[in-house]
């Protein structure tokens, strides 16, 4: 197993596995709306690799970018959540794969994706009640997975996933100050994210959402504080977290 996955920032993460290469939410836009990058882009995106597809989660303005659409191929497919199709196809023609939850998209032979639910509500500053379903994935490669889990709250799924699909990696959103009720219904602070990781079988893991835009939710003297914190009580957590500035590359080669 060679992959290699390479932390952009917030959740646009380059996976590179085995020759099969997979972008997620791509955002390489400097603003996002009314906030702008923490940092600049620490990514040449003169040197993305030819894609296989892009994984989309879901249609808000932090993960859907549509102006960094102006940098990948028409021909890359743009695997979506179903009833998002109308965020997309008016402003790029690459071809797109609308995906229901628990569905399974065949990419290549012996690699399959699957729309794994979100604890999530998406949506468009003029749409706000259309484009909500979002999606994680699971790209499977034989027996071996990784998930990558886009933006979610945590949830009861995440027991039912490690059932399903032993993880070998996991790419787990993480928000420092998601304190109060109605945050934590559509994020997960450091003490939902290690809770997922448990759930999960204690896979590898990488935390993305943090480092690249709002530095209020995402701070990251926070994130090591309290990671270190809960690494106190399971030491296992820091071996197997691989905590990336934005530009960080995580590297697996077979041996």
């Amino acid at each position: 197993m060679t992959l290699k996955v390479t932390y952009i920032g917030h959740a646009t993460t380059l996976i590179q596995w085995d020759g099969i290469n997979i972008l997620t939410d791509p955002v390489f836009s400097d603003r996002i709306l009314f906030f702008k990058r923490l940092k600049p882009l620490n990514f040449d995106l003169s040197q993305l690799p030819k894609l296989d597809c892009i994984c989309l989660s879901h249609a808000h303005y932090d993960h859907l970018d549509l102006f960094s659409y102006k940098y990948i191929p028409s021909d890359v497919p743009i695997i979506i959540p179903e009833g998002m199709t109308g965020a997309i196809n008016r402003f790029v023609g690459n071809p797109i794969v609308e995906m229901t939850t628990w569905s399974r998209y065949t990419l290549k032979e012996n690699v399959k994706i699957c729309a794994i639910p979100s604890r999530h509500v998406g949506g468009r500053l003029f749409w706000p009640f259309r484009y909500t379903k979002c999606h994680g994935y699971v790209i499977s490669k034989g027996v071996e997975n990784i998930y990558f889990a886009g933006d979610t709250a945590y949830q009861n799924e995440f027991e039912n996933l490690r059932s399903l699909f032993p993880i070998k990696l996991a790419i787990l959103p993480v928000a420092t100050n998601a304190k109060n009720a109605w945050v934590r219904s559509k994020h997960m602070n450091v003490q939902d994210v290690v809770r997922c990781w448990k759930d999960l079988g204690k896979p590898d893991w990488i935390p993305i959402h943090w480092g690249t835009f709002f530095k209020w939710l995402n701070k990251p003297e926070i994130i090591l504080a309290a990671l270190e914190e809960q690494a106190r009580q399971d030491p296992l957590l820091f071996e197997k977290m691989h905590l990336m500035e934005p530009g960080g590359l995580f590297e697996i080669r077979p041996g």
